[in-house]
């Protein structure tokens, strides 16, 4: 399998403390079916965040100890961008990361409000060559309140990236049924860990797995673990399933259990 969201790179934002944290999180991976990792500490505008440089430096720094410690797990340079008017800017001037220098971005949004500006740079990220993955869809307050809102992001041609976590339900009763209707109606197209630590929120994707193939079959699952990631890491060109209409909007009368549940770093 191949993770193309994890906090796995030491010491740059609210992932890996140390690089033994780092080589724990790869061992974890490793033993979870992972053989490839795409790095993608937070970067957000207005904050203090390694550059592209930096990170790729790092990438190369923590593989050569992977290797010097057999743990078979190849890190691949990336960026998990908060979205921002600027986004063109950032790419432009080489200030952060695609995955793995290809044509896709996974981009973040804010937890409890998409932002009105949204299409607009998803419409200006295609006029540049450039793909975006929306990173957990499934956890954004508006999209739990109406899954449907995702399908004019994915008409435009955004990619969606679910969390394993949502999916085994770590994250609440409410996100596991939105990532579980997002995903049966082909609205998601990789599975990711957003591993932060070795710990609570660890980078493993196997249970996750086993579930998605066990409701929707082996070739969902391998879709969504394997064979969708490898093409966006190599830089291919994906071409969806075509996405369904999700009816009406959910009635979520005790929504802020799910604020507190959410409250978790992203």
């Amino acid at each position: 399998m191949i993770d193309i969201h994890c906090h796995i790179l030491p010491d740059v934002d609210d992932g890996a403390k140390e690089i033994d944290e780092s080589i724990k999180m790869a061992q974890i991976a490793e033993e979870n079916g992972i053989s490839k990792i795409v790095a993608t500490p937070h970067y957000i505008e207005e904050g203090n965040y390694p550059s592209k440089y930096e990170i790729n430096k790092k990438v190369e720094k923590l593989n050569a100890i992977l290797t010097e410690n057999d743990i078979g797990v190849e890190i691949l340079p990336g960026n998990e961008v908060y979205i921002t008017h600027n986004l063109p800017y950032l790419l432009t001037n080489e200030i952060i990361n695609t995955i793995n220098g290809t044509q896709y971005l996974l981009m973040e949004f804010p937890m409890f409000e998409i932002p009105g500006y949204a299409e607009e740079v998803i419409y200006e990220l295609k006029l540049m060559g450039i793909t975006p993955i929306i990173a957990h869809p499934e956890r954004y307050r508006g999209v739990i309140e109406d899954p449907s809102i995702l399908l004019k992001y994915i008409d435009m041609g955004a990619l969606c990236q679910a969390n394993s976590g949502s999916i085994t339900g770590k994250f609440g009763k409410n996100v596991k049924t939105t990532v579980m209707k997002l995903i049966d109606h082909n609205m998601i197209h990789f599975v990711g860990s957003d591993g932060h630590s070795p710990r609570g929120r660890a980078p493993k994707l196997l249970k996750a797995y086993n579930i998605v193939q066990k409701d929707y079959g082996s070739g969902k699952a391998e879709m969504l673990f394997k064979e969708n990631p490898e093409k966006i890491i190599k830089g291919e060109i994906l071409e969806p399933e075509r996405p369904l209409e999700i009816k009406g909007k959910r009635n979520l009368k005790k929504f802020f259990k799910f604020l507190k549940v959410s409250s978790n770093k992203i």
